[in-house]
């Protein structure tokens, strides 16, 4: 690819993946990339912080696209992706617009859905003030035992520990001592994914807090009743929270598994199909978390800027799983080099990593300080 004619990349989504797709790309290729970004949404938004707004230790943070997509040299189209031509390199958009690229970037997220009926499902949406009447309840000791289910299949899991932390620490602050909790999970041992001292670490928490612990636990939730396989042990909780469950988005076009996720290799191409890449939850990496997206992106856009002519030799997608764990008394670090799988892993009530935001991206976590003049609060 010349000078004069720079790439153009077409970044389909507005989440952390494309976010850190853009600030990379503009760094490693400077103007040997056109960037046009496809996005439905107006915002880019936060959506970490979403377990520490209902009790008031965070808020949800909102930065206008159009202003990102200016500060980094990138055309904005408001308009969600359709389908992918990859032969004739075209993306079909949501409002029509057949918009030609020298690569697509897909980045499009995962659909949440609820895994139980009846239950709260906490992340399937966007409000947060869902949790507000199990909260109030708990002030005022109308709720005496409370589950947090993780559903089989989820993989990102430590949102519902935080919630579960959290939720506990309120009933003591507000003095309630008869309230049972259960965290019922798959896995093995808490947060096993982060490996032997960060889940040791967390069982130590989850104890201190009163809550018990449900390890190689799949849970089926009917009229209230949670039945444990294998062992058909029941609860019988008052009040129930899951996490959804996540499907892939299936776009016309781009090769996908039977749950509509997208296979990639280690720089992020799509196999199967030429020129078009994707990151973050869309693909098939089983653990979908902000920072893993944010790394997948990196990947991509050092064999773009490589694509485009920048002197820079692609390195593979290798994750590292950051953890960023709010307890309601203080906030834990764990983190896991998952790649060739180096180490135990690592527990601190220090932060691991520099700068200790809750998204750990190489570009997002340091430009995220300088956007927060720009950002919004709440919806």
């Amino acid at each position: 690819m010349s000078s004069e004619t720079p790439l153009h990349v077409v970044i389909a989504g507005g989440g952390v993946a494309a976010v850190e797709l853009t600030m990379a790309l503009r760094d490693l290729a400077e103007d040997r990339a056109r960037i046009t970004i496809a996005a439905p949404e107006r915002d880019f938004e936060l959506k970490p912080l979403r377990t520490a707004e209902p009790f008031s230790r965070g808020h949800v943070r909102r930065y206008p696209l159009a202003e990102i997509a200016e500060r980094f040299g990138a055309g904005l189209l408001h308009a969600g992706l359709a389908g992918v031509d990859a032969a004739r390199r075209v993306a079909h958009l949501s409002d029509g617009t057949n918009l030609p690229y020298d690569a697509l970037v897909i980045a499009v997220g995962a659909r949440p859905r609820a895994a139980y009926t009846r239950v709260i499902t906490f992340g399937a949406d966007a409000h947060t003030e869902i949790l507000s009447s199990l909260l109030a309840d708990v002030d005022e000791h109308y709720t005496r035992s409370i589950a947090f289910v993780v559903p089989p299949g989820v993989t990102w899991p430590l949102p519902l520990y935080e919630l579960a932390l959290m939720t506990a620490q309120q009933a003591y602050s507000a003095a309630v001592k008869d309230l049972r909790f259960h965290l019922v999970t798959p896995e093995m041992s808490p947060l096993a994914m982060f490996g032997g001292e960060p889940s040791h670490a967390v069982a130590d928490l989850l104890e201190e807090a009163g809550i018990a612990f449900h390890g190689h636990a799949y849970a089926e939730v009917e009229g209230g009743r949670i039945t444990l396989r294998p062992g058909d042990r029941q609860l019988t909780p008052e009040r129930i929270v899951a996490l959804p469950v996540l499907d892939g988005p299936g776009i016309a076009g781009v090769p996908s598994d039977a749950a509509g996720f997208i296979a990639v290799d280690e720089h992020g191409r799509v196999r199967g199909c030429r020129d078009v890449y994707a990151a973050g939850d869309a693909t098939d990496f089983p653990i979908k978390q902000g920072g893993i997206a944010c790394q997948q992106a990196d990947a991509i856009a050092e064999h773009l800027a490589a694509r485009a002519g920048a002197r820079i030799e692609p390195r593979p997608f290798r994750p590292v799983l950051h953890g960023k764990l709010l307890t309601g008394l203080g906030t834990h670090y764990l983190q896991h080099a998952l790649a060739g799988g180096a180490g135990e892993g690592r527990a601190s009530s220090v932060s691991l990593w520099y700068p200790p935001t809750k998204v750990s991206g190489r570009y997002l976590s340091q430009w995220l300080p300088r956007l927060e003049s720009h950002a919004r609060v709440g919806q």
